[in-house]
C-alpha cells in the first residue's frame, strides 16, 4: 500500500507540473482555432502560472489544517474537473477558466505531496528529492507528450487524458485521506529563523523561471510559426531539453555543493539561451546544443535551489509552496515581459521580410500579368494571418505545367520563404537574449545565499 500510495503522489506531482508546459506545443494550433492573437495565446501559459503561484502558499496552509492526504486527493479531483472543462472547451475564454482551476487544484495536490513523501520516505531527504525529480520529469516531459497528442489526436486529448489519471491517484490517495479524517490534528507551528522562507533561493528561483518560459515557450512558436514545423516534429525536437535534463539531474548528484551546482546551473542555462538568440539559420540541427545547455543548466539550478530552500527549515509544505509560488510567478513574470518584445520584433522583421520578398517576386522572370495576381493573392494571405510568420506555399498552388515557368514559380517561393525563415529566427534574437539575462541575474541571490545562511 505504502508503494502505491508514494506512486500515485509522485504521478500527481509530475501530473500537476508537466501543465505548465505540457501545452506548449499545442499554442500554435489554440492560436488558430481560437483566431487569437500571441497575446492572447499566451494568457493559456500565464493563467495557469499565475493561479498556481497565488494558491500555493494557501494551499499549503490549507494541507498543515485538514491534513495533507484530505487535501491532495481533493486537490487532484479538482485538477480533473478544471482539464475535463479544458478539453471541452470551445473558446479561449472558458480554456482559461478550466486552467485557472486546474492551478487551483494542482496547488493543494502539490504542496500537500511534499508533506506526504517525506512522511512516507522516512527522511526529509529522501522525501525532497524525490518530490523535485517528479516535478522535474513532469515539466521536462510535458511539452514533448503535449505535441505527440497534439498532432496523433488533438489539442483538447491533452487535457482529457489527464482526467482519469487524476481521479486515479485521487483514488489511491483514498485510504489516507479516511484515516486522516478520524485521527488528523493540526501541527504546531515551527519556529525560529528556518520558519521564514529562504528569500535569495526563492529569488533565484523566480529569475530562472522566468528565462525558463523562454526555453519553453519561444522556442516551440520558432520551430512550429516560425520553421514551419508540425507539432509532431517540435516534439521531437524539443525532446533534447529534457533528456539534457536528465544527464543533468545525474551529474548534479555528484557536485556537492548547493551554490556551486547552482551557479554552475544558471551559467549553463544562459549560455543555452543566448545560444539559441545568436542562430545562424533556420536550421533545426543549431537549436540542439543551446538545448543541451539549457537543460543541463535547468537540472542544476532548479534542483539545488529547491533543496536550499527547504532542507532543515521545518514545515515542509508550507516551504514546498513558497518555492512554487516563486518558480511559477517567474515564469508569469518572463511571459509578461517577453512576449510584448517578441511580438514587436516579429512585426518589424515580418515587415523587412516581406519586402524582401515583393522585390524577388518583381525582379523574377515571371510574366507581369502573374506577377500581378500573385502580389494580389500574397497580400490577402498576409493579411489573413496577423501575429505569425505566414505559409505562403499555397499562394503558388498549382505551379504551371510549363516547366521554364514552373521552376521560376518555385525559385520565388523558395526565396519569400528563405527570407520569412531569417525573420523568424531574428525576431526571437532579443527575447531569448533577455531571457539569458534573466538567468544571469539569479546569480546575484545565489550568491547571497551563503550571508543568509549565516
Amino acid at each position: 500500500m505504502r508503494s502505491l500510495k508514494t506512486a500515485a503522489l509522485l504521478v500527481g506531482v509530475a501530473l500537476v507540473l508537466s501543465d505548465s508546459s505540457i501545452v506548449v506545443l499545442a499554442l500554435p494550433e489554440i492560436f488558430r482555432q481560437f483566431e487569437t492573437t500571441v497575446e492572447g495565446v499566451s494568457w493559456v501559459l500565464i493563467s495557469f502560472n499565475l493561479a498556481l503561484a497565488l494558491v500555493a502558499v494557501p494551499g499549503a496552509i490549507a494541507a498543515r489544517r485538514l491534513g495533507p492526504g484530505r487535501t491532495a486527493a481533493i486537490g487532484l479531483a479538482i485538477f480533473a474537473g478544471g482539464s475535463l472543462a479544458c478539453g471541452l472547451a470551445t473558446g479561449l475564454g472558458p480554456l482559461l477558466t478550466g486552467r485557472v482551476v486546474q492551478a487551483i487544484g494542482g496547488a493543494l495536490a502539490v504542496t500537500a505531496a511534499l508533506e506526504l513523501l517525506i512522511a512516507s520516505r522516512g527522511t526529509e531527504r529522501q522525501g525532497i528529492a524525490f518530490w523535485v525529480g517528479a516535478g522535474a520529469i513532469g515539466a521536462a516531459l510535458g511539452p514533448g507528450i503535449g505535441g505527440f497528442l497534439t498532432e496523433l489526436v488533438s489539442w483538447q486529448s491533452i487535457f482529457l487524458v489527464q482526467v482519469p489519471v487524476a481521479l486515479l491517484a485521487a483514488a489511491l490517495l483514498g485510504p489516507v485521506a479516511l484515516e486522516e479524517t478520524r485521527e488528523w490534528s493540526v501541527p504546531e507551528p515551527a519556529g525560529g529563523p528556518g520558519a521564514k522562507p529562504h528569500l535569495p533561493a526563492n529569488l533565484a528561483l523566480a529569475l530562472v523561471s522566468a528565462a525558463i518560459a523562454a526555453a519553453l515557450f519561444l522556442i516551440v512558436l520558432l520551430l512550429i510559426e516560425g520553421w514551419l514545423l508540425t507539432p509532431i516534429e517540435a516534439a521531437f525536437a524539443v525532446t533534447v531539453l529534457p533528456l539534457a535534463a536528465l544527464v543533468g539531474s545525474r551529474i548534479g548528484r555528484r557536485i556537492p555543493s548547493v551554490r556551486i551546482r547552482a551557479a554552475s546551473g544558471a551559467i549553463f542555462l544562459a549560455g543555452g539561451l543566448a545560444a539559441l538568440g545568436l542562430l545562424p539559420g533556420a536550421e533545426v540541427a543549431y537549436v540542439i546544443l543551446p538545448q543541451v545547455l539549457s537543460g543541463l543548466g535547468l537540472a542544476l539550478v532548479l534542483s539545488s535551489l529547491t533543496e536550499q530552500a527547504l532542507e532543515g527549515r521545518g514545515e515542509s509544505s508550507i516551504h514546498g509552496g513558497w518555492t512554487i509560488a516563486s518558480r511559477h510567478a517567474g515564469v508569469v513574470i518572463g511571459l509578461l515581459i517577453l512576449t510584448p518584445v517578441f511580438t514587436a520584433q516579429l512585426e518589424e522583421q515580418r515587415t523587412a521580410a516581406l519586402d524582401a520578398g515583393t522585390a524577388i517576386l518583381l525582379e523574377s522572370g515571371i510574366d507581369p500579368s502573374t506577377k500581378l495576381e500573385l502580389g494580389a493573392e500574397l497580400a490577402g494571405t498576409i493579411g489573413d494571418q496577423p501575429d505569425q510568420i505566414p505559409d505562403l506555399s499555397e499562394v503558388f498552388r498549382p505551379l504551371p505545367e510549363d516547366p521554364v515557368q514552373r521552376d521560376q514559380i518555385e525559385d520565388v517561393l523558395t526565396g519569400i520563404q528563405d527570407q520569412l525563415e531569417r525573420a523568424a529566427t531574428h525576431a526571437f534574437s532579443l527575447p531569448f537574449l533577455l531571457s539569458a539575462l534573466f538567468a544571469l541575474a539569479a546569480l546575484l541571490p545565489i550568491t547571497l545565499s551563503r550571508r543568509y545562511d549565516l
